[in-house]
């Protein structure tokens, strides 16, 4: 074997000790001294831990301003100092609350985390981080920045016993100190997230929302999360969250509403805009075009000033700037962003406490039945303007017919909308002062023609007690649209604006939940994300509204057709299936 072969086949850190003339047991034993000498010098007796490295003993803020220069060139945020105080407390073996930070776009969030998986990895606080993002393309883009960071640092690479590295890579890192990074992606779900005999002791949940996200695939990531990448976490494991809300059933929305019972051990701080108080008004360019200005408000981070962000709306648009910086979801992703509980000055809008209802009004209902899902009965009226008030509602599932019926009756009898014909015969016709019942007629009307017929139909229980119910139009687009547009109408009363069409708070809590939750369709933004599992008070709000532009009598309940027309006379016996 000549030298050149001895070159290559000897293991990096093992050639200092070689020599041709040197026998290979002196060298074996000069390399295991240096080594034994190495261990007791950086104090790795236990190679199931990390251990700290020069720079360790610096706080935060100087550690910053020596080995990442550039993210200490602007004086910090509060919300900047929050995270890296969190951060700062985290002690082996001891777990924290969780992080829960929702800061604005530019707000210096995914910088932060990543300046602090090098600083944990300096202290050596903790030994394993998952670094977890919407797809395995950004999170080994977050991972490959921590390494350069790393790198400046002078964290080395962990070698193997041939001297070569044992992971540094675009989607994972491995430092000489016993600190180890992995990048985990959403869309590819199905991976572990464990390393070697590893369990994660620092999660980092990073950009995981995104805007064309549909209501499944934030079912997906939710599913993700909570039933393979928190459950293979270490018993002190500190986890942190940040992100800007998008929309408003992304899961960082859910995580603040608390509609999702994930992360409850933790610190809920303060929504951060780009702007505090944030006003603006409409101006015109010298060509024509329309823009917007900001008027007044207060940064939240100096490095982004009112300039920036001005022109960041003229650059992308209001809207954006709006959802991305500001958090303001209701202008992007969800289906009626036209629903407001609340004016800009917190005044009651479409919601209100009350409604002083005159006997004189127009009533009519709409009903989407159901018996397995829920049905959803409503109560409209409209005053002597043509103003609009949805005034009760019922949503229940398990009824069949006759009893989504009663429970109608029940409900307009209190509000003295309806009383039987007699009063010792409840279950027999009932007198209403509804115009009409715009009703779901899938499969509940009877067919025109009798021969067609098999056995008796939803709609006709509801005849025979006098409901007048009619076929509701049932062209989604074009319900939705309407829907819409009667939610953006407004008029003027006495010298203020007030919406044209109102919700009363107490007695229809299903419609305003539903309202306030429903996505649009990331592929078609005139539909509801199919992905919707409850929508059946939109369903029949729809049908109320449209009842409201397109209203039709109900012959079948008229005294003259006596509760049933011609055409629906029951047929001779041996004619019913």
């Amino acid at each position: 074997m000549n030298q050149r072969d001895h070159d290559k086949l000897t293991p990096r850190r093992f050639k200092q000790f070689t020599r041709p003339d040197k026998p290979l047991s002196y060298a074996l034993l000069e390399a295991m001294d240096a080594r034994l000498k190495e261990v007791i010098e950086t104090g790795d007796y236990n190679s199931g831990k990390a251990y700290s490295i020069n720079g360790a003993n610096l706080d935060y803020k100087k550690w910053l301003r020596t080995y990442a220069p550039h993210a200490a060139s602007s004086d910090l945020g509060a919300h900047h100092e929050r995270a890296w105080e969190w951060a700062e407390s985290i002690e082996p073996g001891n777990p924290p609350k969780a992080l829960i930070e929702c800061w604005f776009r530019g707000g210096g969030k995914s910088t932060t985390m990543e300046l602090i998986t090098s600083r944990i990895a300096v202290k050596g606080t903790r030994r394993f981080l998952v670094y977890v993002c919407a797809t395995q393309e950004a999170a080994d883009r977050h991972v490959s920045d921590i390494a350069t960071t790393m790198e400046r640092c002078g964290i080395e690479r962990a070698m193997n016993r041939y001297g070569f590295s044992k992971g540094w890579n675009a989607s994972k890192l491995r430092t000489a100190n016993g600190f180890n990074v992995l990048a985990f992606g959403l869309d590819t779900g199905a991976r572990g997230v464990k390393l070697d005999h590893l369990r994660p002791d620092f999660i980092i949940l990073d950009d995981i929302d995104e805007l064309d996200d549909s209501v499944n695939r934030v079912d997906k990531k939710i599913a993700t999360i909570t039933q393979t990448i928190l459950p293979a976490k270490s018993n002190d494991c500190a986890i942190a969250f940040v992100q800007n809300k998008i929309h408003a059933n992304s899961v960082m929305a859910q995580v603040l509403s608390g509609e999702l019972d994930m992360l409850q051990n933790r610190i809920q701080s303060p929504i951060v805009p780009a702007i505090i108080d944030l006003r603006y008004e409409p101006v015109e360019k010298e060509d024509g075009r329309m823009g917007y200005r900001i008027t007044s408000g207060t940064p939240s981070w100096s490095h982004k000033n009112l300039e920036v962000c001005q022109r960041e709306i003229d650059d992308y648009g209001l809207i954006s700037f709006l959802r991305e910086c500001q958090h303001d979801v209701g202008v992007g992703g969800r289906f009626f962003p036209e629903f407001k509980q609340h004016d800009d000055k917190g005044q009651p809008w479409h919601v209100v406490d009350t409604i002083d209802v005159k006997p004189w009004w127009r009533f009519w209902a709409s009903h989407d039945f159901g018996t397995n899902s829920p049905a959803s009965f409503m109560i409209y009226a409209s005053d002597d303007v043509e103003n609009v008030y949805v005034l009760a509602e019922i949503y229940k599932n398990g009824m069949v017919s006759s009893q989504q019926a009663d429970a109608a009756l029940e409900l307009l009898e209190t509000m003295k909308l309806a009383e039987p014909l007699q009063s010792d015969k409840r279950h027999e016709t009932w007198r209403t002062k509804l115009e009409a019942i715009a009703f779901d007629w899938g499969n509940t009307f009877p067919p025109e023609n009798p021969a067609q017929r098999i056995g008796e139909y939803p709609v006709e229980i509801w005849w025979k007690k006098g409901m007048p119910a009619v076929r509701a139009v049932k062209d989604r687009k074009a319900g939705w649209r309407r829907v819409k547009e009667w939610l953006a109408s407004s008029r003027m009363h006495e010298g203020a604006v007030i919406p044209r069409l109102r919700i009363l708070r107490n007695g229809c809590p299903n419609l305003i939940r539903e309202l306030e939750a429903a996505m649009a369709d990331p592929r078609d933004p005139e539909e509801l994300d199919n992905g919707t599992k409850s929508d059946h008070a939109l369903d029949s709000f729809r049908y109320g509204v449209m009842w409201r532009e397109y209203p039709a009598k109900c012959d079948e309940v008229t005294e003259k057709m006596k509760y049933a027309p011609s055409w629906l006379k029951p047929p001779a016996a041996e004619d019913y299936l």
